[in-house]
């Protein structure tokens, strides 16, 4: 299977997702991830002075963890490494730190542009397995209850507790997609104790079961 293959078939949206084997140009505003395969260039590339990415992108090198250095890696600039042969997880985990980070340099891929509102989601993210309440959340912000819960519904569209369902959730889903690990175990890493209480709540929000979820999309795949 190739590798750019490999990686779409990881990653469900791939329409901002490039793999290149020529060094990434400068000065770009488009969001984006950019994966470099250094595994036959890392050498040609230590001490590269100039990769220096646009506001909106993030360069990864793609390395062979058997025989390539990481310091290498972050010698020629480049933001983080994926080691090759890839694992799912870890994908997923490098992926989302540059996401992040992106969002953190541009308020436009915050959250939101509300600090309490931004401060909240990324509070709930950080804590995805715990119920947190919204008085913990205004008391975060030196604010009272009902004026959280507006501002945050009016941002988000949801109250600050279904937002959290939703964004448990559909993480949930992601590892189901991305890896094999039992449903019960997902269930109590994203805060559901009962595996029949994330059945309800995974079928309600996504049409079908956890099971039936997983299966359809290795079928898929």
């Amino acid at each position: 299977m190739g590798l750019d293959r490999l990686l779409r078939g990881s990653i469900r949206n791939g329409s901002k997702f490039d793999i290149v084997e020529t060094l990434p140009a400068s000065g770009e505003t488009e969001k984006r991830i950019v994966i470099f395969d250094c595994r036959r260039h890392l050498r040609g590339l230590t001490g590269t002075p100039n990769l220096k990415p646009g506001a909106g992108q993030s360069n990864l090198g793609l390395i062979d963890a058997q025989t390539d250095s990481r310091q290498d890696i972050y010698l020629a600039g480049f933001a983080d490494f994926l080691s090759w042969p890839l694992v799912a997880p870890e994908l997923h985990v490098r992926l989302l730190a540059q996401c992040r980070a992106q969002s953190l340099k541009d308020p436009a891929y915050r959250y939101s542009r509300v600090a309490m509102v931004e401060r909240s989601c990324a509070y709930m993210a950080e804590n995805i397995g715990s119920n947190v309440s919204i008085r913990a959340l205004a008391d975060m912000s030196n604010t009272n209850h009902n004026t959280l819960n507006a501002t945050f519904k009016r941002e988000m569209g949801l109250p600050p507790s279904a937002w959290q369902r939703k964004l448990r959730l559909e993480s949930a889903a992601r590892q189901l997609r991305l890896t094999n690990t039992p449903v019960s175990v997902i269930a109590a890493d994203f805060g559901y104790d009962l595996p029949c209480n994330f059945t309800t709540a995974f079928r309600r929000h996504f049409g079908v079961t956890p099971y039936n979820y997983r299966n359809t999309e290795n079928y898929k795949n």
